[in-house]
């Protein structure tokens, strides 16, 4: 009994058999915990040892170096046709409000248009809207890049 509440083992063993076993148990667990441990601090060890250790890092950079420039290149395409995008949906809505309020940027050009109508002239407005787009790629072309698009409305019952 003393022994048992001394080693940790169970309270009551029973026999020579059951203490064996017991005290076969206790010790096993407890080396497999220590197994456990030791493995642990080896594995912080070596990932430790794998992150300072410079082995690789040419060869991760000979990929990171392509792979930003596609990507880059990728976001410049979308970066222009969003942007292409907008810029066509503000020139169509400032062609189409000085068509109806009949005031005109001075960049505006008016056009007549044939009518079948004697009484009736059709005039349509056409509206030019440039912006330039950001360069995210360097050395990529050393001109400038811009978008410029039109937006066109017709003018109605104005003669």
């Amino acid at each position: 009994m003393v022994l048992s509440l001394l080693s940790g083992l169970p309270p009551k063993p029973r026999g020579k058999r059951w203490l064996r076993s017991a005290w076969r148990r206790h010790f096993v667990e407890k080396r497999q915990r220590h197994l456990l441990k030791s493995r642990r601090k080896r594995d912080l060890s070596n990932f430790a040892k794998t992150l300072r250790n410079e082995r690789g890092s040419v060869e991760s950079a000979l990929v990171v170096i392509p792979l930003m420039t596609l990507f880059l290149i990728s976001f410049q395409l979308v970066l222009s046709i969003s942007s292409r995008n907008i810029e066509t949906s503000y020139a169509q809505s400032a062609a189409t409000h000085n068509s109806i309020t009949g005031r005109f940027d001075q960049g505006d050009v008016i056009i007549d248009l044939n009518s079948p109508d004697a009484f009736n002239k059709l005039r349509a407005v056409v509206t030019t809207h440039n912006r330039a787009l950001p360069n995210l790629v360097p050395h990529l072309g050393s001109q400038e890049h811009a978008v410029e698009v039109h937006g066109f409305s017709i003018l109605e019952n104005q003669g």
